[in-house]
């Protein structure tokens, strides 16, 4: 009996020790970060922008770690699907959400209802790119310039035709803070796609066309560049004057990051912006974003974070005003 109570009193012991070295297990888990494959969720379809640019991170991610990294395309409602996809993943550090600025900024302000919340169930890693949008019209359209375009669009109020590729999207949002501070209201017509194809073919008169995809058709002449909504002239396309150079308050670009659940470990995050930071340093990088019109953007944690209220203050001051919503 004796024997048999030590034996028991043995197996209770070795129970305890598994036990207690459970956190201890964990914290080595951690510390072993990144140990098997990464998964970026990105906002958007194969081949547009937001996947183009998450594919040249996740190529330099995977050596930089030394681990695999993959994309999982998860579009729809402005980036609110794949946000909530990461904001209800493991804590990890192996889910990733790659998405536009505006999935923070402004979908909480123009859609009534998300199945998450932007700011307490997601944690800023790092920002990537930076890119602004070219407002480009038809050839046959008789404004060249800002002025032109304000006058006509005065002229005509609620007639003259934008496109853009969403109800509150960015470029949305650029034409909304135009019409605001010109004192015009020109009449908007949401795609599902973008709309530069209608431009060219005169369906429409105007667009809002991010840089990356605006350039090569503003070069080829199938469509006339009005403005860039950036703060400087774009390099590729210098002659074209800015937005704020007539409206000095609409200066504005969009702006790629990666968030992660609100729980992954500090550490995790730390390193994440830090190798990020790295990669969008390195002339290649830097090369590749300026052949697709954009611009590196590299920023810490809480700088990131800082960036974001700053963007989402802004973005609900317009929202509000212009009572856009969504839902």
């Amino acid at each position: 009996m004796a024997i048999q109570r030590r034996a028991i009193i043995a197996r209770a012991a070795a129970a305890c020790a598994v036990a207690t070295l459970q956190p201890w297990q964990a914290a080595s888990a951690e510390q072993a970060w990144p140990s098997r494959t990464i998964k970026l969720v990105n906002m958007g379809p194969p081949g547009t922008a937001p996947d183009t640019y998450s594919r040249i991170y996740a190529e330099r991610l995977s050596t930089a770690l030394n681990v695999p990294v993959i994309i999982e395309n998860r579009p729809g409602v402005a980036g609110n699907i794949a946000s909530d996809v990461v904001a209800k993943a493991p804590a990890d550090g192996y889910t990733l959400l790659y998405t536009v600025s505006s999935s923070f900024t402004v979908n909480p302000w123009i859609y009534s209802r998300l199945n998450f919340d932007p700011e307490k169930d997601l944690r800023p890693v790092s920002p990537l790119l930076s890119q602004g949008a070219f407002i480009v019209a038809n050839n046959d359209m008789p404004f060249k310039t800002v002025k032109e375009l304000v006058d006509y669009a005065a002229a005509h109020p609620d007639k003259l035709a934008y496109g853009t590729n969403g109800v509150g999207s960015f470029l949305h949002l650029i034409m909304e803070f135009f019409n605001q501070s010109a004192h015009v209201q020109m009449l908007h017509v949401p795609y599902k796609g973008p709309p530069m194809t209608d431009v060219v073919g005169g369906q429409i008169p105007l667009c809002v066309e991010p840089a990356a995809s605006a350039i090569p058709m503003i070069n080829s002449g199938k469509v006339r560049a009005i403005a860039y909504s950036g703060s400087h002239r774009h390099a590729q396309l210098p002659h074209v004057p800015t937005i704020s150079e007539t409206y000095p308050a609409v200066a504005v670009v969009g702006w790629h990051g990666l968030w992660a659940p609100a729980g992954v470990p500090n550490e995790v995050v730390q390193r994440l912006n830090a190798t990020i930071t790295r990669i969008t340093q390195t002339p290649d990088l830097q090369k590749r974003l300026a052949e697709t019109g954009s611009e590196p953007m590299s920023a810490s944690v809480d700088a990131m974070t800082t960036l974001l209220h700053q963007e989402k203050r802004t973005w609900g001051d317009l929202v509000r005003a212009r009572k856009i919503t969504v839902n």
